[in-house]
């Protein structure tokens, strides 16, 4: 393998859903750092006691065939799937995973039958809000009962 080279592809053995899981859970910490409020009210409980039960699939990037960043899609509704943690550890900084993960997660969610992507994050992430904009996700009204008063919800069509 090359230095510097990335794979991104389906988290389906028990080492790479692992991987994911513990990505997910430092994304949990620093997401729940930012906005210095817990996400209970997602049934993380829930999420993280079954893991991987409430993911249609998930998507794990490896720098150098290391774990470096992950994302996730659950099946929202008929039609519509919604992308969930996204998070790039620092190692996978600088090598444009965020948008390389939501092209992936959005090409794999088609190829699923999924029309719709939706997701939801904190106005002060303006990273990740350039990145879904330029990737073409448009703002939508509140599509879940969210106790956050600020989230910024958007949705993209497949």
């Amino acid at each position: 393998m090359e230095k510097g080279e990335i794979s991104i592809g389906l988290a389906e053995t028990s080492n790479d859903i692992a991987a994911v899981k513990a990505i997910f859970l430092e994304y949990l910490e620093f997401i729940e750092d930012f906005l210095c409020q817990p996400l209970d009210f997602q049934g993380t409980e829930k999420e993280f006691s079954t893991f991987p039960a409430v993911y249609d699939f998930l998507l794990l990037a490896k720098l150098e065939g290391e774990p470096v960043a992950a994302c996730g899609v659950k099946n929202f509704k008929p039609g519509i799937s919604e992308l969930k943690r996204l998070y790039a550890r620092k190692a996978g900084r600088g090598f444009n995973l965020g948008e390389r993960l939501t092209v992936a997660a959005m090409g794999e969610a088609r190829n699923r039958g999924y029309q719709d992507m939706y997701l939801d994050t904190d106005p002060g992430l303006t990273h990740a809000i350039r990145i879904y904009e330029k990737l073409g996700f448009e703002d939508i009204p509140r599509y879940y009962d969210n106790p956050m008063g600020c989230s910024k919800y958007m949705k993209i069509s497949l």
